[in-house]
């Protein structure tokens, strides 16, 4: 499981090891094993290799199982706590927040015709604006738009699928985040917290 953990962020074998503390050989032998059950990936790139998982689904079933698996341990969930990625869309304290800010915003909805699956709100082109999303470019696909994810450290929801996506991306571009080398931890500037306080002034 630690090692499903260590791969929502894309890996190398060395930085599996840095992340896990697991010996080389016992990851190489793993990553074969999840490879042949079809829940990860890999990429070549010249020499390197990276290991992915599979999809945004694996990606969600880690997620899932880490909320029953309880607590890791106190420095790294602490590190991870704050700010994250969960697969490609933002976790932790930063990703519910900004969750909780959107729904106050009236940028984003629940959808009561699918369960766990959000909508844009009425606010969303304005709100979604102001953080660097354009919505008209966001292009339909075989992949949901947005929905629930419960978060493996708050125990509550963050945003994830398209549009989870497409805002983590963004905050990256914006300076408001930027990744930790060979760690799925995100560091966040302070400017990231006011910009999501501000969203529900915004909609009034």
């Amino acid at each position: 499981m630690r090692l499903l953990q260590a791969l929502m962020a894309p890996a190398t074998v060395s930085e599996l090891v840095a992340r896990t503390g697991f010996r080389q050989a016992n990851i190489s032998n793993h990553l074969a094993r999840l490879r042949a059950h079809g829940l990860v990936n890999r990429k070549r790139s010249g020499r390197l290799v990276e290991y992915r998982l599979a999809n945004e689904s694996v990606a969600r079933l880690v997620e899932s199982v880490s909320v029953l698996a309880g607590p890791a341990p106190a420095a790294e969930r602490a590190i991870l706590g704050e700010a994250r990625t969960c697969y490609d869309h933002l976790a932790g304290r930063l990703g519910v927040a900004l969750f909780d800010g959107l729904i106050a915003a009236n940028a984003i909805r629940d959808d009561p015709q699918a369960h766990g699956a959000i909508r844009f709100g009425r606010q969303a082109s304005r709100i979604l604006g102001s953080l660097g999303v354009d919505i008209q470019t966001i292009v339909p696909g075989r992949r949901r738009l947005a929905y629930r994810c419960l978060d493996w450290t708050e125990r509550r929801d963050h945003i994830g699928g398209t549009l989870g996506a497409v805002l983590a991306s963004a905050f990256l571009a914006h300076g408001l985040v930027r990744r930790r080398r060979g760690d799925r931890a995100l560091e966040v500037a302070p400017r990231a917290w006011l910009r999501i306080d501000s969203l529900g002034t915004q909609s009034r």
